[in-house]
């Protein structure tokens, strides 16, 4: 069983449900860093602080001596998570503040791994729930001897930790419920940009169902293109099946002359065989005809034929037809122009517009064409020198369309053809005065 692939909206809608956590997911991590590295900088200009207060407490007398209150309170209360150290140039403890009374081993704690430092000098690390700040100095006694002395304060990360925890769970809530919202808001933007699809496929349904013939606009520009496109190609096959109705009763109607004949006709007579190969030969050519006009109507409007040769060749065969006129058929065609259809449909325009002109024309044809390179309009223009179309006989030749007569030779049977293909393009078909003195046949096409 063939998988059936997955709708626009579901492949939109899952993609945004896997990139929106993604991509949120990295701001909330981005934000977190970034909290806890603001968290980080302040606490190290606490600690700072405290090495300064240390120091300007701090008297120097052989040892050192700090005042059995300090300015900050926490440094006298145990386990308060404030811890201050003072140690000489080998490391011996000179002084440790009451709060770190109870550590479990205080000198490992508020030294280990602290590297040597230069007066000056300043380090700070983290090590067993401690956020460590080391201030290394050197004290000048008032003998002139220089004491190096390194003041050391911690602090405990529990506070950190803790505020850590609440922005975490806090910014987690948020990008959570952000997801779900822009999931939702997701879901709806793809309901209504997808809306015209959906309206689509519902016209296209209804004219299965035979309750419409057409798709009803307006539609989007990005869908525009489609639509225009399933027009032309239900425009043509409508009037395919037009074609072809018009022209099985334009046939069976021909076909009555000649049966009439046939049948009126008396067997036993010497002229017999005579009459019915002429009327069988008219019924041939009858058919043959009908069956050229059914086979024009093809719907392959998305093909572009090159307009040009196909000219060329039926003005190769127009000159051989009327030879004994001598006409002057001038072409005019760009080497760009196209059609856009069928071939067959291009040689029925041009060979039906072109044929009639060389029918009434006097001495001079001319076909001009414009246009038609890069999906453009395409334009044709044939004139001749004969006696022209009058106002009357024009109206009546737009109107009648592909139901006009098939027996009468001349314009009524070419222009209904022509017209029947113009009107499958959505064109326009348009009789005037030329100004070589007949008529001019303009043709449009979109």
């Amino acid at each position: 069983m063939t998988r059936q692939p997955l709708s626009l909206a579901a492949r939109l809608f899952l993609a945004s449900a896997l990139l929106l956590p993604l991509a949120l997911g990295i701001t909330g991590w981005s934000l977190e860093r970034a909290h806890r590295l603001a968290l980080d900088a302040a606490a190290g200009e606490r600690l700072q602080l405290q090495v300064l207060a240390l120091l300007a407490q701090a008297d120097y007398d052989g040892g050192i001596t700090l005042p059995l209150v300090p300015l900050e309170p926490r440094l006298a209360q145990p386990n308060s998570g404030l811890y201050a150290l003072v140690t000489d140039g080998s490391g011996e403890p000179l002084w440790l503040s009451p709060s770190a009374a109870l550590l479990p081993q205080p000198l490992a704690a508020l030294t280990a791994g602290v590297p040597e430092l230069a007066p000056g000098q300043r380090h700070r690390s983290e090590r067993e729930g401690l956020l460590r700040h080391a201030y290394q100095v050197l004290w000048e006694t008032d003998d002139g001897a220089a004491v190096p002395l390194r003041f050391s304060v911690a602090e405990s990360t529990g506070p950190r930790d803790a505020d850590i925890a609440a922005y975490r769970r806090s910014l987690w809530l948020w990008l959570g419920a952000t997801i779900l919202a822009l999931l939702a808001v997701q879901g709806l933007i793809l309901a209504w940009g997808l809306r015209p699809l959906a309206r689509l496929a519902g016209d296209i349904a209804r004219i299965e169902a035979g309750e419409t013939a057409r798709l009803e606009g307006p539609w989007p520009r990005e869908v525009r293109p489609v639509t225009e496109n399933l027009q032309l190609l239900l425009s043509g096959e409508q009037q395919r099946r037009e074609r072809m109705r018009n022209t099985l009763a334009d046939l069976a109607h021909s076909l009555k002359t000649p049966l009439a004949v046939l049948r009126n006709a008396a067997p036993g007579d010497s002229a017999y065989p005579r009459l019915l190969d002429e009327q069988l030969e008219r019924m041939e050519q009858v058919i043959g005809w009908h069956l050229q006009r059914a086979a024009g109507g093809s719907s392959r409007l998305l093909q572009r034929v090159a307009v040009a040769p196909v000219l060329a060749r039926l003005r190769t065969t127009l000159l051989k037809v009327y030879a004994d006129r001598q006409l002057a058929l001038e072409t005019h065609c760009p080497a760009g122009a196209s059609f856009r259809g069928d071939e067959r449909d291009l040689m029925e325009l041009l060979g039906n517009l072109l044929d009639n002109a060389c029918k009434y024309a006097q001495s001079r044809v001319r076909i001009t064409v414009a246009g038609g390179s890069g999906g453009g309009s395409l334009s044709l223009t044939v004139e001749d020198d004969g006696a022209g179309i009058s106002p009357e006989l024009r109206d009546l030749l737009l109107h009648r369309g592909a139901r006009a007569d098939t027996r009468r030779e001349g314009q009524g049977i070419g222009l209904a053809v022509v017209l029947e293909i113009v009107n499958a393009q959505r064109g326009e078909l348009a009789l005037e005065d030329s100004e070589l003195g007949g008529a001019r046949v303009r043709v449009c096409l979109p």
